[in-house]
């Protein structure tokens, strides 16, 4: 990867392609069609330029035709190879890409989709960090649709072959990797040549998906989802944006542009989709049948690639229902606002959070569904979500909020998620924890949603076979435990890169270094190293999580480990255990300044060793392994079996010498008072016995005297 990439002067100015201004002739379209770019060196502001691996870009020269959301497109061109033109888009670091189409579309040429050459992770002057940068070969011809023209941009009877067919193959090609594209609509289409026979669909994989869609692409089950949390979805969510595609291509502008996302979200979830917009839009008749089938709101009788194929074809489809949602005899009101259906009922109460609370805590809605919508199994559901608020162990606010999130779930199984001001889908509330820690809402949200275990209430409440939805089943059982645990490679963070795969570490180390794979993250901490006060371990909450997820052996030890930060011993070795098996799996072989950032903060884990002539033996080694960067000898050290054995074994002897001769002082300090009387006693006898030996000598000395 070109992670070292550096702004330089443009010494190279021919053979690029800069979007130029130009005049349609002919075809009456100068208002609505975007100029195809033409060939053209670049100058003024494009006298710089970034080396990307096979490719330079120029950042001063943008290319705003083919941004895509907050992605933005600039002048490039190949260096090493010949592409042929072909343009650069610049990622939002603060916004994850799609991990899977990155790795299915780079370097594949599919028809019907924009060729994406390669993608790299490189540093970018303008925004001092890095990021992603992708390149696509530039389309043959101009941009399809501008908004806001007055006639239809192609043909009603040529759009079948020049956009429904090829949009079907990159579908078709993608559905079969379960994969969904998310990035369809009239906007991102350009002709693949300057004949304007065919079209190619743009960027998908930039941004999370459905995040730059205009809501009225998104199908009414996520549109009330917030940008970043729709989802990945499946190829229904598609076919929804392309009946819509269809519709704006054939009456030239965006389907109710006019009004706002609310007016459209309330619209659609009051009348259906193709009804709101047959309403308020002249459409042309020969596509209102596919516009019909594609736009139904039950994604199971939603149109799919065989209907669309046979409608192709010339063959009878079956016709399909406006809108299938029932339709209450009587309305619900919620916050002085009357609703006729659960879905438009369910999006009410989360506009109105603390006005809900009422009528589902007193049973009106479980009435409203008994009796107005004649659903018994609803009703049943909302009663026991009544019963268990009242069992609830947890406080009453907690309780209520539960109450209101298992309602919206009863009432719109197949919507989003909702949980106070939180709307995501159950596959898009990964991406949407990473917007929301990215643009410094934080986590709280979904971690309430997390421990108060509302996706698992979400799943079993889902109807109809959704395997993009199965699928998440099993990545959200670790969730709830990851947020119960409060050490070091749990939390939110540890939810965060389980649930995106394509997640950069956000540790305020590395963050801007844009670390996505395990095998960059010791790289990036060298050159942190070399230019960071030492004072802190190189392991915090993030990217010992980052470890956790992205690296395959199994880090559980460690973690444990880590729970308590006041043993100082198995927290620094557990630190440096991580690091070293993260560089004796991805390498590099050498990271000198890393390995002295380890070695200064190493001394608690040298007091594993109780020998002092050992520890300091150690002590004297750390710096020389230091010095050449290998962790896994600096692990090691600390962590030799042997050692370690020998010094328990010697330490264990010398506690035993040690105790037994505290024992001997012990004895003889607390008898002392006893011993003085024994002395005493022994003291007054050998006095006795020796006065009583002088007078006997003395006695015997008299007597020989007197007898000589």
């Amino acid at each position: 990867m070109a992670d070292n990439a550096k702004m330089q002067p443009d010494d190279a100015q021919s053979g690029l392609e800069v979007g130029l201004d130009g005049d349609m002739s002919g075809d009456g379209q100068e208002d609505q069609i975007a100029p195809s770019p033409e060939t053209a060196p670049p100058r003024g502001a494009g006298n710089k330029h970034i080396d990307i691996g096979n490719f330079r870009v120029f950042p001063d020269l943008r290319l705003p035709e083919f941004d895509c959301g907050p992605s933005q497109a600039y002048v490039a061109e190949g260096i090493k190879r010949d592409d042929g033109p072909i343009f650069a888009l610049l990622t939002d670091p603060s916004l994850p890409t799609r991990s899977e189409l990155l790795r299915v579309l780079s370097g594949v040429r599919v028809s019907g989709q924009l060729d994406l050459l390669d993608y790299e992770i490189v540093y970018w002057p303008p925004l001092d960090r890095s990021t992603i940068v992708c390149f696509y070969t530039k389309p043959g011809g101009s941009k399809v649709f501008v908004d806001g023209g007055k006639k239809a941009v192609i043909d009603e009877h040529d759009l079948p072959a020049a956009v429904i067919v090829p949009v079907i193959n990159i579908l078709t090609i993608l559905s079969d990797k379960n994969l969904a594209h998310r990035n369809l609509r009239a906007d991102n289409l350009f002709f693949a040549d300057e004949q304007r026979s065919s079209v190619v669909v743009g960027d998908c994989v930039s941004c999370p998906p459905g995040f730059a869609q205009p809501l009225v692409y998104e199908p009414i089950d996520r549109m009330t989802a917030e940008a970043a949390g729709r989802g990945g979805g499946a190829l229904s969510d598609d076919l929804y944006a392309l009946g819509i595609t269809i519709a704006a291509l054939g009456i030239g502008h965006t389907p109710l542009s006019k009004f706002s996302d609310k007016e459209i979200v309330e619209m659609k979830l009051a009348r259906g989709s193709f009804q709101t917009l047959a309403a308020h839009e002249k459409l042309p008749l020969t596509l209102i049948e596919p516009i019909r089938g594609l736009l139904c709101d039950d994604f199971e009788e939603r149109w799919g690639l065989s209907e669309l194929n046979n409608w192709l074809d010339g063959r009878r489809v079956k016709p399909v229902q406006g809108n299938s949602d029932r339709r209450a005899a009587r309305a619900q009101n919620v916050g002085g606002r009357d609703y006729y259906t659960a879905r438009g009922l369910a999006n009410g109460i989360a506009n109105n959070w603390a006005a809900s609370l009422a009528p589902l805590r007193d049973g009106v809605v479980e009435v409203w569904l008994r009796r107005g919508l004649n659903d018994a199994e609803r009703s049943k559901a909302m009663s026991e979500a009544m019963r268990q608020m009242a069992w609830s162990g947890s406080d009453k606010r907690t309780a209520e909020d539960v109450l209101v999130s298992r309602g919206i779930a009863i009432l719109d199984p197949n919507g989003p998620v909702r949980h106070k001001t939180f709307s995501a889908m159950l596959d898009g509330l990964g991406y949407m924890l990473s917007y929301d820690v990215q643009h410094g809402r934080g986590a709280q949200a979904f971690s309430e949603i997390v421990v108060r275990d509302l996706p698992t209430f979400w799943f079993s409440r889902i109807s109809g076979f959704r395997p993009e939805i199965q699928s998440q089943q099993q990545v959200y059982k670790g969730l709830r435990y990851y947020m119960q645990q409060q050490s070091m490679g749990y939390g939110y963070e540890r939810c965060l890169y389980a649930l995106v795969k394509n997640q950069h570490c956000l540790s305020p180390l590395v963050e801007n270094e844009y670390v996505i794979h395990i095998a960059q993250l010791l790289p990036a901490l060298e050159k942190i190293a070399s230019v960071t006060p030492h004072s802190n371990w190189p392991v915090d909450r993030h990217i010992a999580a980052f470890i956790a997820v992205r690296l395959q052996d199994d880090t559980e030890p460690q973690l444990t480990a880590l729970q308590n930060p006041g043993d100082e011993v198995e927290f620094s070795r557990s630190i440096i255990s991580l690091l070293a098996l993260v560089q004796w799996r991805h390498g590099p072989d050498s990271l000198p300044h890393l390995g002295l950032w380890v070695a200064r903060l190493m001394e608690p884990a040298t007091k594993v060793f109780h020998n002092k002539e050992r520890r300091e033996k150690v002590e004297r080694e750390i710096p020389r392994l230091a010095k050449r960067g290998n962790l896994v000898e600096l692990y090691n050290l600390i962590n030799d079996e042997k050692e370690r054995r020998l010094d328990q074994d010697e330490f264990i002897a010398a506690v035993e010498e040690y105790s037994a001769a505290d024992s001997e002082v012990f004895d003889l300090e607390s008898s002392g008072a006893a011993r003085l009387i024994l002395a005493e006693q022994i003291g007054r006898q050998v006095a006795s016995f020796a006065s009583t030996m002088i007078a006997l000598l003395t006695v015997s000395a008299l007597f020989m005297m007197t007898v000589w």
